[in-house]
């Protein structure tokens, strides 16, 4: 189960059966302006480093040069975007009890 107790807080509580490499994911999407980003949460469930709890965003530029993979684990910024869609998914990929919460900020530093 996933619950909001404030904005742009995310809880995530229960029981997960399905194999490590099955996702489960909540997708979310905004138009950044071009600049220079970082992603960044004080609360990582996992560290900013782990794949099983975190977020994978891809970068949809305006200019339709290519959908690129803009933020991962081991790699939420700094980042030089282009303007365009950003697609975040805050992914699930752990099995067993969890009872994890964390809030994701996007920061435009430039």
């Amino acid at each position: 189960m996933v619950t909001e107790p404030s904005p742009g807080t995310y809880r995530f509580k229960g029981s997960t059966t399905q194999k490590v490499d099955s996702w489960d994911s909540l997708t979310c999407s905004v138009h950044v302006d071009a600049g220079t980003y970082t992603l960044d949460a004080s609360d990582w469930p996992y560290d900013s480093i782990s794949w099983l709890i975190g977020i994978q965003s891809t970068l949809t530029p305006d200019d339709g040069s290519g959908q690129t993979i803009a933020f991962e684990p081991k790699g939420y910024g700094p980042k030089t975007l282009k303007a365009g869609t950003l697609q975040c998914n805050i992914f699930v990929n752990t099995t067993g009890e969890v009872d994890k919460t964390f809030t994701p900020r996007l920061y435009k530093i430039d």
